[in-house]
C-alpha cells in the first residue's frame, strides 16, 4: 500500500546533511565497521589533499579523517536548522501543558538509564507508545512531541539513549550544545541503544496504567533507529517510522508487528529506498503501510511548526500526518 498525500506545488529543497549523518550514523551503530566504513565513503565532506592518498580504513588518519568528518556532518545539521529560529518557545508550550510528566532512573549494566515520561489525562489503562527522537536526542521538541502524543491519550517514554554518555555521566541535558549532542551519537552502538530500549519497553509492560500494548515510534535518524529495534522485539503491537530508511532484509525478517511509514517527497534518499522496502516486506509477507506527503521536506513534523518555515506542505503534511497517527494508535 502507498499512498501520496497531494499539497499545493512548491518549491523543492533538498536537505543533505540530515542524509549524510543518518548514512553514517546507521553503519556506526550497525555493529559493522566495514559498513561504517562504506558510509563514511558515501558521505565524507572531509577530502584528502590533492594528490595525497585515502587515509587507510583502520590507521590513525583514517580516525582523525573520520573525527573531522563527523564534526562537520554536526556542524551542517546545525547550520541547515538555523533559519527555522530557535526551539526554545517549546518550553514555555510544555510549561503550559495540564498532562503529568516525569523523568524516571533505571539501573542499568554499567550507567544508569534515564526516559522522559508523559501520562495522558485519563485514568483509564492505555498502550504506551515508545518514542526516539531526532538526532539531537531529548531535546526541548522531543519533550514537546512527547506532550503532544499524550494528549491523544496514551503514556509516552522517551529513552535518553545519551544517559551516561554525557559530562559526568549525564544525559542529553547534561551536553553543553547541539554539536557536542550530535557527536555523542556517533559513538552509540545498536547492541548499547537495543538493550535501552528493551530495558524501558520492559519496565513500560509492568506500568499500572498499561494495558499491555506497546508501540514504538521514531523521527529521521530516531525513525531508523525504531525500525531497527522492532526487528528484534516480539512483543510489540505497531510501529511507526517518520522518515527513515529501513534496515536489511534479514533484519526485517524478524518484524512481529505493522509498520506504518510517514514520508517527506523531498528526501531522496528515504523515497530512493522506499520501492525496495516494500518489495522486501511484500516477500516476507509483513504489513508495511507507507505514505508519502507530497512537497513535504524531511523532519516535516518538526519543521511543520517551526516559526522560520516557509514551506506550507511542511505544515501541511504535518497536520495530515498527525491526524493519520491519531487514527492508527486508536486502531492498535
Amino acid at each position: 500500500m502507498n499512498l501520496e498525500i497531494k499539497s499545493s506545488p512548491l518549491r523543492r529543497i533538498v536537505f543533505n546533511a540530515s542524509l549524510m549523518l543518518t548514512l553514517f550514523t546507521f553503519g556506526a551503530i550497525s555493529g559493522s565497521s566495514q559498513v561504517a566504513s562504506a558510509a563514511l565513503q558515501q558521505t565524507t565532506t572531509v577530502a584528502p589533499q590533492q594528490g595525497a592518498q585515502e587515509a587507510p580504513y583502520g590507521s590513525e588518519a583514517w580516525r582523525v579523517q573520520r573525527a573531522l568528518t563527523q564534526e562537520q556532518m554536526a556542524e551542517r545539521v546545525i547550520r541547515e536548522d538555523l533559519p527555522y529560529g530557535s526551539d526554545t518557545w517549546r518550553v514555555q508550550k510544555l510549561s503550559e501543558s495540564p498532562r503529568r510528566r516525569e523523568m524516571v532512573k533505571l539501573p542499568g549494566t554499567n550507567r544508569t538509564l534515564q526516559a522522559f515520561v508523559v501520562y495522558p489525562a485519563t485514568k483509564e489503562k492505555v498502550p504506551v507508545v515508545m518514542m526516539v527522537p531526532e538526532d539531537q536526542g531529548l531535546n526541548d521538541w522531543a519533550k514537546a512531541m512527547a506532550d503532544e502524543v499524550a494528549m491523544m491519550g496514551y503514556i509516552v517514554v522517551v529513552p535518553d539513549l545519551l544517559a551516561g554518555h554525557g559530562p559526568n555521566g549525564g544525559g542529553r541535558d547534561s551536553f553543553p550544545d547541539t554539536k557536542s549532542a550530535l557527536m555523542a551519537h556517533f559513538l552509540l552502538t545498536e547492541q548499547i541503544m537495543t538493550a535501552d530500549m528493551n530495558a524501558w519497553a520492559d519496565w513500560s509492560e509492568k506500568l499500572e496504567q498499561c494495558n499491555s500494548k506497546i508501540a514504538v515510534m521514531g523521527f529521521g535518524w530516531g525513525g531508523g533507529r525504531a525500525f531497527q529495534f522492532a526487528t528484534q522485539r516480539k512483543k510489540l503491537d505497531a510501529v511507526y517510522i517518520f522518515y527513515d530508511a529501513a534496515p536489511s532484509l534479514k533484519a526485517l525478517a524478524g518484524l512481529t508487528a505493522p509498520v506504518y511509514g510517514f514520508y517527506a517527497e523531498i528526501d531522496s534518499r528515504v523515497i530512493k529506498s522506499l520501492d525496495g522496502t516494500k518489495a522486501a516486506m511484500a516477500e516476507l509477507g509483513k504489513k508495511y503501510e507507507p505514505v508519502v506527503y507530497l512537497g513535504a521536506e524531511h523532519m516535516f513534523v518538526r519543521l511543520g511548526e517551526m516559526p522560520g518555515n516557509t514551506n506550507p506542505a511542511n505544515t501541511e503534511a504535518r497536520y495530515m500526518a498527525m491526524a493519520r497517527l491519531q487514527q492508527l494508535l486508536k486502531a492498535m
